[in-house]
């Protein structure tokens, strides 16, 4: 996990942690972690729909 990763892998490992309950939280995380050009790292229905998928995965395993 270093600025190295592109913003949308990095969005999608924090979905999947279960800690962040929408795209909008992971964006703010983003940047504190210094991403900064995530309007167009992250623009688009398909980025914004593997990040919503990440997180309702990770919603359901911990409701297991």
């Amino acid at each position: 996990m270093t600025r190295d990763t592109p913003a949308l892998a990095r969005a999608i490992e924090l979905a999947a942690t279960g800690e962040y309950i929408s795209v909008n939280h992971i964006r703010q995380a983003l940047r504190r972690g210094g991403y900064t050009s995530l309007a167009q790292d992250l623009a688009g229905p398909v980025a914004n729909r593997a990040i919503i998928d990440a997180l309702q995965a990770a919603c359901t395993a911990r409701d297991r």
